[in-house]
């Protein structure tokens, strides 16, 4: 038997709770997309989601970075709830907390593959030169420090 004191404390950093999200089509019909959904998140914790097209996988992210917040149920962000948050304290979570690798690239075509890594951080208080050196830190970690200088489209979609 394991003695308690022993396990590591974990923390949830994210929980979903009953989440249910519907859409209205043409004003009228309701079409439910999450349907009471459950899911908590452990600091540290790799998660994927996977599912079929249409399936409410990019809703959900929606209402976890704090862009839709016509839903029901509760998202707590370290036990805070993202609907009790204030306007700043939405902007701050988006800012310091959220990070979306989009489908569809979204990378601007004139911005070399670095300055497209340090535009989301040109938001916040950090220097040019940590935000570079931080850019290049992940972009090392995916494998493309050997295209810092490149544009957009001179990368393979791989």
């Amino acid at each position: 038997m394991r003695d308690p004191r022993e396990e590591e404390i974990k923390m949830n950093i994210l929980e979903v709770k009953n989440v249910k999200k519907s859409y209205t089509l043409y004003g009228k019909e309701k079409v439910p997309v999450l349907h009471d959904v459950n899911l908590s998140f452990e600091t540290g914790e790799f998660v994927s989601i996977l599912g079929e097209s249409g399936c409410g996988k990019s809703t959900l992210m929606n209402i976890i970075g704090g862009m839709d917040s016509d839903y029901e149920g509760d998202v707590l962000v370290r036990g805070k709830n993202l609907s009790k948050m204030t306007e700043k304290e939405m902007d701050d979570y988006r800012k310091n907390n959220i990070g979306f690798v989009f489908q569809n690239f979204n990378l601007i075509p004139h911005l070399s593959v670095l300055e497209n890594v340090t535009v989301a951080m040109q938001m916040t208080n950090t220097s040019e030169k940590e935000r570079n050196k931080r850019a290049i830190e992940i972009l090392t970690e995916v494998g493309l420090k050997d295209h810092l200088k490149k544009r957009p489209n001179q990368l393979s979609g791989g």
